[in-house]
C-alpha cells in the first residue's frame, strides 16, 4: 500500500504504514554499524519514536527514506560514542575502576608477582651481551642508538639482542 506522505503521518494508520515500509531497512542500517540485534532494535525504535514525538512530516518517500537513513546513522554514531565513554562495573565489587579492583584483589596480586619472579629469573638466563643490552633498554629506558653508543656496538647489533632476549622470555612464559 502506498503510504500519502504528504498527509499529517501522525494518524496511526499513516505511522503504521511508515513504520511497517521503513523498518527494516532502518534496522539494517543501525546493524551495519553497531553490529549488535538488539541495540539495532533499540536505535531504530527511537528514530520512529522521535519521528512519532516530534511530528516529524515527508513530502515523499525520498525524502522519508534520507531521514530515517540519517537519523540511523546519528543514532548509531551516539551510541558508538556514548559506549566508548562508558565503563563497565566489575562483576564482583561494583567498581568502575577495574584497574584499582585487580591491584587489591589477592588473586591478581599474587599472579602479577609470580609473572614478575618468572620474568626476572628469565632474564637472568640470557648469555651476557644480551642481558645487560635487554636491562639498558627495559629498565634504564635507553633507546636501540644511546645503548649502542654506551656499549660500542652497532645499532643492529642492539636490534638482534633484544629480539633474541625477547624470544627467550616469550618461549619461557609460554611453557
Amino acid at each position: 500500500m502506498e503510504i500519502p506522505y504528504k498527509q499529517n503521518i501522525h494518524t496511526d494508520h499513516v505511522f503504521n504504514e511508515l513504520f511497517n515500509s521503513h523498518w527494516n531497512g532502518v534496522y539494517e542500517l543501525c546493524l551495519r554499524y553497531c553490529t549488535n540485534e538488539f541495540v539495532a532494535k533499540d536505535l531504530t525504535q527511537n528514530i520512529f519514536l522521535s519521528v512519532w514525538e516530534r511530528k516529524i512530516s515527508f513530502k515523499d518517500k525520498k525524502s522519508a527514506e534520507q531521514y530515517l537513513s540519517k537519523s540511523a546513522k546519528y543514532q548509531v554514531l551516539n551510541y558508538l560514542r556514548d559506549k566508548k565513554d562508558a565503563v563497565e562495573l566489575d562483576e564482583f565489587t561494583g567498581n568502575k575502576n577495574t584497574t584499582e579492583t585487580y591491584r587489591y584483589n589477592p588473586d591478581s596480586i599474587y599472579t602479577c608477582n609470580e609473572l614478575s619472579r618468572k620474568i626476572s629469573m628469565q632474564i637472568e638466563t640470557l648469555p651476557e651481551p644480551s642481558k645487560t643490552i635487554f636491562k639498558l633498554s627495559r629498565y634504564e629506558a635507553l633507546n636501540y642508538l644511546q645503548i649502542a653508543a654506551q656499549m660500542g656496538i652497532s645499532v643492529k647489533t642492539v636490534e638482534k639482542h633484544i629480539s633474541k632476549a625477547l624470544r627467550s622470555l616469550k618461549s619461557a612464559l609460554l611453557q
